[in-house]
């Protein structure tokens, strides 16, 4: 099998359809079903069953996509060892990131990043804690921006913290909160429970949800529009200086805030192109950031 096979396989024990598999492959869809019969004759044994729809893996073909996934990880692995044996800040950097962070941070970040190092091709990853921190044990990514402070056997370094506000068009009287529609937004649990628990110490009603959309970029266009308030991030809240925005403060006098880490996966420092990475963001104060 040639690389683009491996490839093939990869793309199918993620779960893809066959269009976005050929479409990912530059390749027609007669051309991908003539790669798969081929690969089937290779090794004499049926591997897939087509059919309406779509694709599906049969125990022997789920052994061969294993393999494959096991081959392309080790094949990315000793050519990245081969750029640190020669000191090469060159190959893939695999991030992945919190939405948030990908939006306001990453892209400057990384591009200041490119300008000292031309030759590494980042790979950005999006998404909430549980599945980003999956891709680190699995090593599909080398670090990870994460907006929480979990258990971490491997190694993290803390980014900073941000206040968590009520955020609002107008002017509103927190005592008044109960009375007034919430614009929710999709984030991940640990914030939720942070807000759930501060309501439930501060409130003897549950609040008035009339919106719950997926992102803190729509809640803010939603909050602009009046139509209701939302509690937001420092990072979340961006640059929206034109809305009100009040910190939340706890019983005990303290503000409600929100942590960032970054998390490295087990073999990451390995890896010189993710040292140069981690340096840059040292040199660069990353861990003592100011959103």
């Amino acid at each position: 099998m040639d690389e683009q096979d491996l490839n093939l396989l990869v793309l199918i024990g993620e779960g893809k359809k066959l269009k976005e598999i050929a479409d990912e492959l530059f390749i027609t869809h007669p051309s991908l079903t003539y790669r798969l019969n081929k690969i089937e004759d290779r090794f004499s044994v049926k591997l897939f069953i087509r059919d309406n729809k779509g694709i599906r893996v049969t125990p022997q073909g789920e052994y061969l996509i294993n393999y494959a996934e096991n081959l392309t990880k080790e094949f990315k692995s000793i050519q990245e060892k081969l750029f640190t044996l020669s000191d090469k800040v060159e190959g893939s950097l695999n991030i992945g990131a919190s939405h948030a962070i990908a939006r306001h941070i990453l892209p400057s970040l990384l591009k200041d990043f490119l300008f000292y190092y031309p030759d590494v091709e980042p790979y950005v990853t999006t998404g909430f804690t549980p599945e980003l921190t999956d891709m680190l044990i699995k090593e599909k990514i080398h670090i990870a921006f994460l907006r929480e402070n979990i258990e971490w056997r491997y190694s993290k370094k803390f980014i900073r913290s941000e206040n968590v506000y009520i955020v609002s068009k107008q002017k509103i009287n927190l005592n008044e909160l109960t009375k007034l529609p919430r614009i929710e937004y999709t984030t991940n649990r640990s914030l939720k429970l942070l807000i759930d628990q501060w309501w439930r110490e501060n409130f003897k009603y549950p609040p008035i949800i009339n919106s719950v959309v997926d992102s803190a970029d729509v809640c803010l266009e939603f909050v602009r529009n009046n139509l209701g308030y939302a509690i937001l991030t420092e990072l979340g809240l961006a640059q929206n200086v034109d809305l009100n925005h009040i910190p939340i403060i706890q019983a005990n006098g303290e503000p409600l805030t929100r942590e960032t880490w970054l998390y490295l996966s087990k073999n990451a420092k390995d890896f010189y192109t993710v040292n140069s990475f981690i340096k840059f963001l040292e040199e660069n104060d990353i861990f003592n950031y100011s959103y």
